[in-house]
């Protein structure tokens, strides 16, 4: 990784090198593209920092220009290498010195949101994996409880796929396909606490259970239309969202005998229903709606529907509720809850992961991730509270720590 050669200027003594000149240093010779010196930035594509394989680093866009309008080919401006630009890869380790430095990113409407108040707290990032190629388009990610590893459902060659929290893959499997154990598209996945994972699959409206080894044990077709949120309970209970229905369903699988025994409506009222998490410790279980005007068919809001473990309402907050308590108009991408029973959110429009509190009370917020996400589409907690985003932006798993 090198945009050509790094300088911090002629030598002087370290006490002139303070922290801030050492950062400012930093951003100047790693965080610009050394052929037309404009910032990198994860948000916009045309400045996304490009490995060549040479191992030279310049934007997207400047790759684009360089490169040859028939043959795509171009040749590095810094070692004279030629090579082709579908060879070329995101540069993971600038963008998460990226966000490790940067301030604060910018919204799509130009707005900070550390101006908006949303400046994170109270989490730390640790690590990164992934990454174009190894997950392409990751849409749900879940833990395994009792070995701590992490399930990702994408549209690789392998639809699901596990890693350890450390980032090494362990296996996959789910190739595209019609037959029982194929996965098309899917959507969502949980896991049981015997370690079934349970996947939405939009290719054939269907909700497939899997050994975590990829035997099929289950699949639903008939009674879904387009099933979409999934999560299990402490007592293996499965939990199904469909967004087209707009209903929530509880499932109920003998794993022993691979048999579905129970598939119950427990509402068909619901407004496009989308992401869900369940309370391991309460068997609480939150909804996500995606209100819409029904005539332009476009979104006008989010409302967040709870439930108790017998699957009654207890409270729901919509947007206007949320604008009592943010300054930013919710689209919420990714639900869980943590350890404490607080309720997480993902924002994938405003690039952050909020803390709503315990819904049954008084709602509030608190930014936990304001930096460094592209699209967060999914969230997890561990049992220590350790929080992991899947950001689709970047085909990544981000994983924070609590402070």
């Amino acid at each position: 990784m090198s945009g050509g050669a790094l300088s911090f200027g002629s030598r002087s003594s370290s006490s002139s090198w303070t922290p801030q000149r050492i950062l400012n240093e930093i951003e100047t010779n790693l965080l610009e593209c050394k052929v037309c010196f404009e910032k990198y930035s994860q948000l916009q594509k045309k400045r996304r920092p490009r490995n060549l394989p040479c191992g030279h680093v310049m934007c997207w866009e400047c790759i684009s220009c360089l490169a040859h309008p028939h043959y795509q080919r171009l040749e590095c401006p810094f070692c004279r290498k030629i090579c082709s630009s579908s060879e070329t890869s995101d540069c993971l380790p600038l963008m998460h010195i990226s966000e490790l430095l940067s301030p604060a990113w910018e919204l799509a409407s130009g707005t900070s949101n550390e101006a908006l108040g949303l400046t994170s707290a109270g989490v730390k990032f640790h690590v990164a994996f992934g990454g174009w190629g190894h997950l392409i388009n990751p849409t749900g990610a879940a833990l395994f409880r009792n070995s701590g590893a992490l399930v990702v459902v994408h549209d690789g060659k392998k639809r699901v796929s596990i890693f350890n929290l450390k980032g090494k893959y362990l296996h996959g499997f789910g190739t595209k396909g019609d037959s029982l154990t194929g996965v098309c598209y899917p959507l969502n996945v949980a896991v049981t606490l015997d370690g079934y994972i349970v996947i939405t699959d939009a290719g054939d409206c269907s909700v497939k259970v899997f050994n975590s080894r990829g035997r099929n044990s289950v699949t639903i077709r008939e009674s879904f239309r387009l099933p979409w949120g999934v999560d299990t309970d402490c007592q293996n209970q499965i939990f199904v969202t469909d967004s087209e229905a707009g209903t929530l369903s509880q499932l109920e699988v003998d794993f022993s005998k691979d048999i579905l025994v129970s598939n119950t409506v427990a509402t068909s009222d619901l407004c496009c229903p989308r992401e869900i998490a369940v309370s391991k410790s309460t068997g609480s279980v939150v909804v996500v709606e995606h209100l819409r005007d029904q005539k332009a068919r476009s979104f006008t809001g989010t409302r967040l529907k709870m439930f108790d473990s017998k699957l009654q309402l207890m409270c729901q907050i919509d947007s206007f509720g949320f604008s009592l308590i943010c300054p930013i108009q919710l689209c919420v991408s990714g639900v869980a809850f943590n350890r404490e029973g607080n309720v997480l959110v993902a924002d994938g429009n405003h690039k952050v992961v909020l803390c709503l509190g315990k819904l049954m009370e008084s709602p509030s917020l608190r930014p936990i991730i304001s930096q460094g996400l592209v699209c967060p589409v999914g969230l997890a907690c561990t049992a220590d509270n350790t929080l992991i985003v899947l950001d689709s932006g970047d085909h990544a798993v981000k994983i924070y720590t609590v402070c």
